[in-house]
């Protein structure tokens, strides 16, 4: 003989929302157990394997933007530098050449000036016409812009405003340019011999700077419109915090990059791949046993225990572990939901008008 239940239903799709009137001789005939829910305040995400990165800007690349040979090497590779500690020394034909411009530029611009000074007073003295000195400016003009030009020349290619000083006050080139560490870390290449010749753009030492240290990690896009910035990381011992999602979804995996900040990521190695969990403060979380929770067309339900029976709740699957389903839903302490016999009151509504 079967066992009749009444379904009553409040206008919502399928099961959603639906109160299954039940007494308490019925369930126990069913079968039906019911568990309290446990509210968690946390919920952990993964593993994901993330990869340890840094900013391209932390990446210093040494390099000469023209033709020099190597004179000398300081450093060696998996050495750590400090700021303004010197790294090499060159030498450049190329340079040496620029920097007999900036010099006869510099002449040429001294000279100009004192012309435009000297017919400044010609002119008001009424010797030369004013044709004469608007001339002259023009010249003093053309003669300091390049200065500036040639100076700019050699700054782009290494020189300090200091050097270009030197260069003014001894009146002769630097022979070897020097370039010293722009910031403390790790050289992680060095890429020439001592004698070499090298063209412009040939990077010859790349340094790892001290600084922020990440932890990228490629997150379905299911999962990923739950994560939120600050969310933490853990990969022991480290932990990390959420400071960037992407909005860039891979067409093949179906995911996105979630990048973290690593708290204190002393001494840690750049490309190493850990595996990940984040976790996230929530407060309309419970956790469930994996029996309580139903399927159906690809909707996740669970029998919440109400005084004539059982209300259908469609609720948001969270995270899954061996036994238990953490859920998104509307709980309160001390709530019950069906945790045995669940498909028998799936089918409760089969059973309607029987």
């Amino acid at each position: 003989m079967k066992i009749l239940i009444s379904i009553t239903l409040l206008g919502l799709a399928l099961f959603g929302g639906q109160i299954i009137e039940i007494s308490q001789k019925q369930q126990e005939d069913l079968g039906v157990k019911t568990q309290v829910v446990t509210r968690v305040n946390t919920i952990v995400f993964g593993p994901y394997n993330g990869t340890v990165v840094l900013d391209k800007k932390d990446v210093i690349s040494v390099s000469s933007n023209v033709e020099s040979i190597v004179k000398n090497i300081y450093v060696r590779e998996l050495e750590y530098v400090k700021l303004g500690q010197k790294l090499i020394t060159l030498k450049s034909n190329v340079l040496l050449n620029l920097q007999q411009q900036y010099l006869e530029a510099i002449l040429e611009s001294q000279n100009e000036n004192q012309n435009y000074e000297r017919n400044i007073k010609l002119q008001a003295d009424g010797i030369i016409p004013n044709k004469k000195l608007l001339e002259s400016k023009k010249l003093k003009q053309s003669s300091d812009l390049s200065v500036k030009l040639t100076a700019n020349q050699l700054l782009t290619n290494g020189f300090t405003q200091k050097m270009l000083k030197e260069i003014q006050q001894n009146n002769k080139p630097i022979v070897e340019k020097t370039i010293y560490a722009s910031r403390d870390g790790i050289v992680t290449n060095v890429n020439v011999n001592i004698g070499e010749y090298v063209l412009g753009e040939h990077k010859m030492i790349e340094i790892y700077a001290d600084g922020k240290r990440f932890i990228e990690l490629t997150i379905p896009v299911r999962i990923v419109k739950d994560i939120s910035i600050g969310d933490i990381c853990n990969f022991p011992p480290y932990l990390a915090r959420v400071t960037a999602i992407g909005n860039v979804v891979n067409s093949v995996s179906q995911s996105v990059i979630v990048r973290a900040t690593i708290e204190d990521a002393k001494d840690i190695m750049i490309n190493r791949i850990y595996e990940v969990n984040i976790a996230k403060k929530v407060s309309d979380a419970v956790k469930i046993k994996k029996s309580a929770l139903v399927f159906e067309e690809n909707k996740s339900y669970v029998f919440k225990k109400v005084p004539k029976g059982f209300e259908v709740l469609n609720v948001e699957i969270v995270s899954e572990g061996p036994v238990c389903y953490t859920i998104k839903a509307d709980f309160k302490d001390g709530d019950e939901v069906a945790a045995s016999s669940t498909s028998a009151l799936l089918g409760a509504k089969e059973s309607q008008g029987e």
